[in-house]
């Protein structure tokens, strides 16, 4: 596995509004862990779900290509380090359902890695080691993936214009993406 440097997410400072839904929220949980009731979890895999703690976030088993949720269900929607591991055919479609059961001013808040060009490399799997700090509570954790995919800021950036999204904020710093992109009113 080839790693890039250790990234660190300070979550005790985001802020996060409204009803959640927390995409790929499956292994560690983190969003439920930092937002509790707040969120709704779903994952297409259950064991991910199982994996996760305990606490007092809705987990459900369902892929995020299709949500079945009304229009406008949510304040916020959430993807940390999930993105990562969609093939890239199916992101745009994603972007739609997570655009489609915003609520008009909702946010879409989202972390993940720069992911390189190949190249030459011989090794197959692409990942960083990652803490994230929840107030006094330090998890640390990684998230790798089969190194056959490029992105960066930019590439985040289009796919939410190209869906209709403003960009509140992005930042990319030491190959860590962090975006809040908000639905218009």
């Amino acid at each position: 596995m080839f790693f890039i440097n250790p990234q660190r997410i300070e979550l005790t400072s985001v802020e996060l509004n409204g009803r959640i839904l927390d995409i790929g929220g499956g292994g560690e949980g983190i969003i439920g862990i930092y937002k509790g009731a707040q969120v709704i979890t779903i994952d297409r895999k259950k064991s991910e779900l199982e994996d996760a703690p305990d606490g007092n976030d809705l987990k459900i088993i369902m892929d995020a290509k299709e949500l079945h949720f009304l229009d406008g269900t949510f304040e916020t929607v959430t993807a940390f380090y999930m993105f990562m591991y969609v093939p890239m055919e199916n992101r745009q479609e994603i972007f739609k359902e997570i655009y489609r059961v915003l609520k008009k001013g909702g946010e879409l808040v989202l972390w993940d890695m720069v992911i390189t060009k190949k190249g030459d490399n011989n090794k197959e799997f692409y990942g960083t080691e990652v803490k994230v700090v929840i107030g006094d509570k330090e998890i640390d954790t990684g998230y790798g993936t089969h190194w056959n995919k490029e992105q960066d800021l930019k590439y985040f950036i289009d796919l939410g214009n190209d869906v209709g999204f403003k960009i509140s904020s992005k930042e990319e710093v030491d190959k860590k993406i962090f975006i809040r992109f908000h639905k218009p009113n």
